[in-house]
């Protein structure tokens, strides 16, 4: 038996060795536990192993020639990291020693060979002697020794010793620490047991070192190819990929034995985290991460992306990214970037191919409704970003003055890439906008940091961010341009600024003045932004020169809205007209179209209906899955009152709606699966399994792959392209992945939803036109289907279980009923400013009002006869169906939540107005609304009850098929009002929940036009639990009183929409309207004629200032402004304010455009 110290000095010997300790005072510990250098190892392990010297020599003569390579004696420089940071792609002089170290070397070189003399046979001799061969650029002798080594190709069966076919030949009997003796005639046998049945992973009986060993000779078998026959890059692969197949075995038994968790020791910082699979097989990892390393080259420059080879490429990244999992962020930072870079370029020109099948590991054929506009493959690309990172906040520091910090920007540039490839999502954007933080914190000023948090912030919806980072761009690279140091070039400049404008653009918009934002600001900053980017622009870049003309129009048109100057709003909008067509002329695009036909559909300069409908055409021709295209096709082709036409084209934007719902919910991000042609399954579970695709590398690299090869059949790029070119050595920029920046950024899933709900709305809107109020009466089943599908049911589930009087059966209806009922309120949004209102008094003109508006009875009392429709609906022309037609029965459930809704939730409505009048008090010497809550306290004690969404829409009891007589003013009481639903809170977005307000605004609406005004009444309390802050809930109940004939309950209830919303357009209309209607008929006394006279001038003032500001095209708003003129006597006044009135209701669209699909995109 053999003594025990022989065992120990063995388990020393291979553990300094395994764990690469060339440069460590003390690599090993003698058998009291004390410290000893290599030399004294070495001595012990001779002295207590005898007839093992050869084993001593050879160790000792690879610490030293490790330690000449490196040039030093430290970890980072024996981990010998790339030398040329401007060639880091080159194979350069890695692993080669340096000039003044080549006689030492030699040195050690010749004594190894005198030691082959004695040891013919011995393996680990030869891969020493071919270490140094290769170290001293004598690359032939190198593979000559790595020939004469039996098996070396077959890396697996070398690292397993149950398939071993050596020969028991061997001159180096090495005992295991067990105290067996190996017969091993290999260099397995030099220092492992070959009779150890234990894992590569087991240090102590050598088979850690015995990888290293297969592993460091086939990375350099494949190093002296490279040297020498650069070009035969298959034969090159070949090699590395024969060692690749083992290291899933190398992989797994490490991390069983070891975990790849890291364990923190004493101090701080990166340095002070401590892996244990990583130090105790260092000097494996650093070979197993330089054959990687030099595998993804080859690839990259051999494996096109997309051909039959492109699953050999993923299956290294694969290891890689595996193996990485052990190291700490210090170990080869330079060759970990460089592969992290590689690995990122590749998924994102990947993405973009045409019919390439998915990527091993993200081959779901199904997306879940939680994923959309994820890209499978981002996964796998967020790790690669996150490790990417983690190396970086080790490896570089914040730059000193003139300096950059290239690296950082290089990932920021990657990341950004990257979420462009995955469809820019807004879901997305969070990960997007950490990394660009964290580079805020590595960089001084970065302008493109500040440029791509400007787009990834807007996409998230922080456009305050957004902002703000466009203010740093601006500044930064205006500064840098001052003192001639460009940052940027002046097509990213006036790229950048563009889109920056249009943002802004937006931002001025959808500015809530209810809030005191008025957006003018933002809009003027815009105008600045575009002077400066006209200062730059190349006047030979067409498409530059458009996008720019495209903005300048868009800020012209905001300008002239956020302005509401009367003086300077014609030159604006004949800026802006001039300005489109400029742009179309220069470069036409779908954007440039939309904008023009907006611009020449309005009344200034002057309105060209055809000219409109044409570049709306030519908009969805040009870019047709745009659904905002479609809409305002279909609005135009009903002002021009062609409502077939118009049906149709919304019928299509619809389906091109619903079809892109289906494409998220159940598409393949591969748009080879959307041919059908999928990944042979044999070849996935290989890459699954991180094995390599075995390929012939012996036939020719571009030979077509035999029928009977594994290799999938896609349908691939006919010349598909290389991650690298051939003789390229330093990394293409990450800016070359940029595409040119959008016309405008993607809508979000929100956005989606919303553009489709308001094309919905118009739908409804032109079915009530066309049919009339009974007609629109069973659409509106179908809109709360589509909504509940889209939205699910979130509130339903709380309504049921309030609502839990009944059987279950009732309680089971609820749950479906609450999901259309949100459906059914977001689509009301539009009610008060759309032209979904009745007709005014009978006129010449058939001013339509927005929003909904009562029929009034002769100038001060309501119409006993019909209501007419809303959404610019005059009185209804009759049905184009003749109603002969029975609709398709569907959504029971959702009739019977109506139905529930507003039947078993009215309440005495009429006590609201009492307290409408409790806020009104002089503040600074005005009179003003004082807001105590949204609502009285009568409305918001009723609705603390809950009530049942009522079946109004029910085929059996519809109010729409009612065969009562739809004129009279008030319907029968209704039942007691049970509870209403708490108002909902953060559940849903705040647009969200103003839509669902509006939507059943809009269905109020339609109720008090078919005569329900008791309906009307439940859908206008559901609209204010929805949303509290909405102005046009009190408009609709105003339009509630008017219809009712309660003129003065009404007034309070327009001020409280005033008092929310200032510039409420209708809010204002249907205040003067009452006035002017509360004049006294007949021969007034004289206090009353002195009260009509200040009706009458209070109505004048109203909509003086109205048509001056933001209701200038508004025809509702003059010919009450004409009424009241003539009112006071002004007849020509009268007949200037009507002619005005006239002129913009002919050729009008059915809802206002700018709300149903915004004046800017």
């Amino acid at each position: 038996m053999a003594h025990p110290k022989d065992k120990y000095y063995w388990a020393q010997l291979r553990t300094a060795l395994t764990g690469g300790l060339w440069g460590s005072p003390a690599p090993a510990k003698a058998y009291n536990t004390s410290p000893i250098s290599w030399s004294e190892l070495l001595r012990k392990f001779n002295k207590h192993n005898h007839g093992y010297r050869d084993i001593a020599e050879i160790a000792n003569q690879t610490q030293a020639l490790a330690l000449l390579i490196a040039g030093g004696s430290t970890d980072a420089e024996l981990d010998g990291d790339a030398r040329d940071a401007n060639a880091p792609l080159a194979l350069a002089d890695e692993c080669m020693l340096a000039q003044e170290h080549e006689e030492e070397a030699n040195t050690g070189y010749e004594a190894l060979k005198h030691l082959e003399a004695e040891s013919p046979k011995s393996d680990s001799l030869k891969l020493a002697l071919a270490y140094y061969a290769y170290s001293l650029g004598r690359f032939e002798d190198c593979l000559s020794y790595l020939g004469h080594v039996r098996d070396l190709a077959n890396a697996q069966s070398m690292l397993n010793p149950t398939d071993s076919v050596r020969s028991a030949a061997s001159t180096l009997q090495v005992p295991s620490v067990s105290g067996e003796t190996s017969s091993a005639g290999s260099f397995i046998g030099s220092f492992a047991s070959l009779d150890s049945s234990s894992s590569i992973a087991e240090i102590a009986d050598g088979k850690a070192w015995a990888a290293t060993e297969v592993i460091r000779s086939v990375c350099l078998q494949g190093m002296s190819y490279e040297k020498l026959t650069p070009s035969q890059h298959s034969k090159i692969l070949g090699v590395y990929l024969s060692a690749v197949t083992s290291l899933p075995t190398i992989e797994s038994e490490i991390s069983r034995t070891s975990p790849p968790n890291s364990t923190q020791v004493s101090g701080t910082g990166p340095g002070r985290l401590v892996l244990a699979s990583f130090t105790r097989y260092r000097e494996l990892w650093r070979w197993v991460e330089r054959l990687l390393w030099r595998a993804i080259t080859v690839a990259a420059r051999s494996c096109a992306l997309g051909s039959a080879e492109d699953p050999i490429m993923w299956a290294l990244f694969s290891h890689y990214q595996k193996c990485s999992a052990h190291w700490p962020p210090t170990f080869r930072p330079d060759h970990r970037s460089t592969i992290s870079t590689l690995h990122l370029r590749a998924l994102v020109e990947r993405s973009r191919l045409a019919g390439t099948p998915p990527l091993p590991g993200s081959s779901s054929q199904t997306v879940s409704k939680d994923t959309f506009g994820s890209a499978p493959w981002l996964s796998t690309a967020r790790k690669a970003i996150r490790e990417h990172r983690d190396i970086l906040n080790a490896s570089t520091v914040f730059p000193k003055a003139g300096e950059r910090n290239v690296k950082v920007e290089e990932l920021v540039d990657l990341c950004v890439a990257v979420w462009d490839a995955s469809r820019s999502s807004e879901e997305h954007a969070g990960w997007v906008l950490d990394i660009l933080w964290w580079a805020t914190r590595l960089t001084f000023n970065c302008p493109r940091v500040f440029r791509h948090m400007t787009r990834v912030a807007a996409a998230s919806g922080d456009t305050v961010l957004a902002t703000r980072a466009l203010r740093l761009y601006v500044q930064t690279v205006g500064k840098a341009q001052e003192a001639g140091e460009p940052t940027d070039s002046d097509t990213t400049w006036v790229a950048t600024l563009v889109w920056g404008a249009r943002m802004l653009c937006r931002v001025s918009l959808s500015a809530d003045p209810s809030k005191g934002e008025r957006g003018i600001e933002e809009a003027r900053e815009a105008g600045v932004f575009l002077e400066k980017a006209r200062a730059r622009l190349d006047s030979s870049d067409t498409m530059a020169k458009a996008s720019l003309e495209l903005a300048e129009g868009i800020w012209s048109t905001t300008m002239a809205i956020q302005e509401q100057d009367h003086l300077t709003r014609t030159s604006r909008l004949s800026d802006a007209l001039s300005s489109f067509q400029r742009s179309v002329e220069t470069l036409p695009s779908a954007s440039a179209y939309y904008h023009l036909a907006l611009a020449l559909y309005r009344p200034i300069p002057i309105r060209d209906l055809d000219g409109a409908i044409a570049n709306a055409r030519l908009a969805v021709e040009s870019e047709p899955n745009e659904i905002r295209y479609w809409h305002v096709l279909g609005l135009l082709l009903v002002a021009s009152e062609d409502w077939r036409g118009a049906r149709e084209v919304l019928e299509v934007g619809a389906a091109l709606d619903d079809q892109q719902w289906a494409g998220l919910v159940q598409q393949d991000f591969s748009p080879s699966a959307a041919n059908g042609d999928l990944p042979d399954s044999s070849t996935l579970s290989a890459h699954a399994a991180g094995e390599v695709i075995a390929i012939d590398f012996a036939t020719a690299h571009d030979s077509e792959p035999s029928e009977s090869a594994s290799i999938p059949t896609t349908v691939r790029p006919k010349d598909p392209p290389l991650l690298l070119d051939e003789d390229v050595t330093a990394l293409p920029e990450a800016a070359s992945l940029f595409l040119p920046l959008p016309d405008h950024p993607p809508p979000t899933q929100t956005e989606k939803f919303e553009h489709a709900l308001q094309l919905r709305m118009t739908q409804l809107a032109l079915t009530e036109l066309m049919e009339g109020p009974e007609g629109a009466g069973e659409q509106w089943i179908e809109v709360f289907g589509w909504f509940a599908d889209r939205k699910g049911t979130e509130r339903e589930q709380i309504y049921a279980e309030r609502n839990s009087m009944e059987a279950s059966q009732r309680s089971q209806d609820l749950k479906l009923d609450a999901a259309s009922l949100h459906g059914y309120q977001n689509h009301h949004a539009e009610s008060t400013h759309d032209h979904h209102d009745d007709q005014y008094p009978p006129t010449p003109v058939p001013i339509t009002l927005t929003p909904a508006t009562p029929a009034l009875r002769s100038d001060d009392s309501v119409a006993q006869n019909g209501l007419v429709g809303s959404g610019g609906v005059t009185s209804p022309r009759g049905s184009l169906d003749d109603g002969t037609k029975e609709k398709e029965k569907a959504g029971k459930k959702v009739q019977k939540m109506l139905k529930s809704r507003v039947h078993k939730g009215q309440q005495r409505i009429t006590t609201i107005g009492k307290k409408l009048g409790q806020g009104v008090g002089r503040h600074n010497g005005s009179l003003n609304l004082r807001r105590i809550t949204s609502t009285p306290a009568d409305f918001y004690s009723v609705m603390t009850q809950h009530y049942q969404a009522s079946s109004i829409h029910s085929r059996r009891h519809s109010p729409y098929t009612s065969s009562h007589d739809l004129s009279r003013a008030e319907s029968p009481h209704p039942l007691p009002p049970p509870s209403i639903p708490p108002r909902e809170r953060g559940a849903r977005s705040k647009r969200e929940r103003r839509l669902l307000s509006e939507l059943w605004l809009m269905s109020a609406a339609t109720f008090r036009r078919s005569g329900k005004i008791e309906q009307a009444r439940g859908a206008i309390q559901e609209a204010e639990v929805r949303d509290e802050e909405n102005p046009s809930v009190w408009v609709q109940l105003g339009l509630y009183y008017m219809a009712l004939g309660h003129n003065h309950r009404a007034i309070q209830a327009f001020n409280k929409a005033l008092f929310i919303a200032p510039d409420s357009i209708p809010a204002t209309i249907h205040l003067s309207q009452v006035y002017l209607s509360l004049t006294t008929p007949g021969a007034p006394s004289a206090v009353d004629a002195h009260k009509d006279a200040d009706n009458v001038d209070l109505a004048a003032g109203l909509l003086s200032d109205l048509t001056r500001g933001c209701g200038w095209d508004c025809a509702e708003a003059w010919y009450f402004l004409g009424k009241a003129n003539g009112m006071r006597g002004l007849r020509d006044r009268e007949r200037e304010c009507l002619t005005f009135a006239l002129g913009l209701s002919e050729g009008r669209a059915l809802r206002d455009v700018g709300t149903a699909v915004g004046w800017c995109i």
